[in-house]
């Protein structure tokens, strides 16, 4: 009589403890759950505020364009060549606001698609992503006011001086940037191999940081023009034919 009185009593033990470690499991499992939950609420949030400020600041140069309404012309110049004489215009306020807007709905599309990709970017460069068009947006649409309102500005190179910049900035994380849609140099035969990719773009970062230090020399220079376009071709040929030697070597 006794073996079977201790028997169940072992047995209702075993069940107890078996029922312990399942309890001790769910709630384990509904901890981690309601952590993600917020988690992705939070990250959701930061990503709604950074879309409104980015935005924000896309459209500043609107802002800029009515403070100045008085010295800018009726019509006002949209696009200058390489010897600052005017190509289109558009008549104010539309001047200084569609660039702006269109700026606006390229860096939605942008940041949505980057919220979206399946391939999680480094934060420097997500931050350099979700930036860098608000910037521009500053930049170049502050420079088209300020010259149709009168000031005495070179646009050619000053935008040289831009790209010189950005040229730098990007230059500097292409080596370190894993395969994305966004940051690197992308062609078919270098998005199927991570070999391929890594050694272009190691390439390719290095040649955008060296073309941005010389056309940040040269940029203000009469020669500045030419060796930006020089510079643009040998960098663009360069990566392109080690490219197709990195392919057929790592494939």
């Amino acid at each position: 009589m006794v073996q079977p009185v201790h028997g169940k009593i072992r047995f209702q033990r075993k069940w107890s403890a078996k029922n312990l470690i399942d309890l001790f499991g769910k709630l384990m499992f509904q901890n981690r759950s309601n952590m993600e939950k917020k988690i992705m609420k939070e990250n959701k949030r930061l990503f709604a505020i950074t879309l409104l400020l980015s935005s924000a600041v896309c459209l500043l140069p609107i802002a800029l364009g009515f403070f100045l309404w008085g010295k800018l012309p009726e019509n006002i110049p949209q696009q200058y060549g390489w010897n600052n004489q005017v190509n289109w215009t558009l008549p104010k306020p539309w001047g200084f606001i569609l660039c702006p807007a269109f700026l606006v709905i390229i860096n939605a599309i942008v940041q949505i698609s980057t919220r979206l990709s399946k391939k999680e970017l480094n934060k420097k460069v997500e931050v350099i992503v979700f930036w860098i068009i608000p910037v521009l947006s500053i930049l170049v649409n502050s420079l088209i006011i300020l010259k149709a309102a009168g000031l005495n500005i070179e646009i050619s190179q000053s935008v040289i001086l831009i790209i010189s910049i950005v040229f730098i900035i990007i230059g500097n994380y292409m080596p370190k940037v894993e395969e994305n849609a966004f940051i690197g140099i992308r062609a078919p035969w270098i998005n199927k191999n991570g070999e391929v990719w890594t050694k272009t773009n190691r390439l390719g970062g290095i040649l955008f940081v060296l073309t941005g230090i010389i056309n940040l020399i040269t940029c203000f220079t009469p020669a500045g023009k030419y060796v930006f376009i020089a510079s643009v071709l040998i960098v663009s040929v360069v990566t392109f034919v080690y490219s197709l030697y990195a392919a057929k070597k790592y494939s």
